[in-house]
């Protein structure tokens, strides 16, 4: 039975795919195409801003044919209306609220079979279109692996049958066991992600969605 469900969520997700592309129209920007694509093509963590309830599986069916897992919060990982998709689908959850390191264990497996995984280290979606912090958590996932980073601007809210320019920056390799406090550098480097993706909606962003996140770094 399960293979049969798992084969009705692929189909589902297939025709949902293109529905999405028209519904939500978009300009995808690379900075360096070249060099993302063989990073995504092998194994890496992409992360972006979120702007939306949707950007979940806008973005994964953006980069459908890159195979990217997500991570998912497990109250939404567990709401019954979703819950087979999830669970027939490459999604990941993740709990929130509590104390929770089964996530790093499935991350890995999902690395070492040559996937790649995104993440919001918003951990919400924005307000106003201002950018929340970036929690380092993610970064561990990175610091444990030696997985490279992708970072994205989802440069304004999707709404239906308008444009949103897709930003998808250089692949970086920071240094995240550099001497310190653990917790310490990977708050700087959370810090570092934030920074790269408001670069990237300064440098490649429409100016009509221009935010105080621009002034701000």
């Amino acid at each position: 039975m399960e293979p049969i469900i798992k084969g009705i969520a692929k189909i589902i997700y297939v025709i949902a795919v293109p529905i999405l592309r028209i519904i939500y129209p978009t300009r995808m920007i690379w900075e360096d195409k070249e060099a993302t694509r063989a990073v995504l093509k092998k194994s890496c963590l992409i992360y972006s801003n979120h702007t939306g309830y949707s950007d979940g599986l806008f973005m994964t069916s953006l980069l459908t044919s890159y195979n990217v897992y997500i991570f998912v919060g497990r109250d939404w990982y567990e709401k019954k209306p979703l819950n087979w998709l999830f669970r027939n689908l490459r999604y990941i959850p993740i709990d929130r609220q509590q104390m929770d390191t089964s996530w790093i264990y499935k991350g890995m497996e999902t690395l070492e079979k040559g996937r790649s995984i995104y993440f919001f280290p918003e951990g919400h979606t924005s307000k106003d279109g201002k950018m929340l912090d970036f929690k380092p958590g993610f970064l561990m996932l990175a610091k444990q692996s030696g997985a490279p980073l992708v970072p994205i601007c989802i440069d304004n809210k999707m709404k239906p049958f308008h444009l949103t320019r897709i930003i998808i920056g250089k692949p970086e390799r920071p240094n995240l066991r550099e001497e310190g406090r653990p917790s310490a550098v990977l708050k700087k480097h959370a810090l570092n992600c934030k920074k790269s993706v408001v670069a990237l909606k300064r440098k490649y962003g429409n100016p009509k969605y221009a935010t105080e996140d621009l002034q701000n770094y």
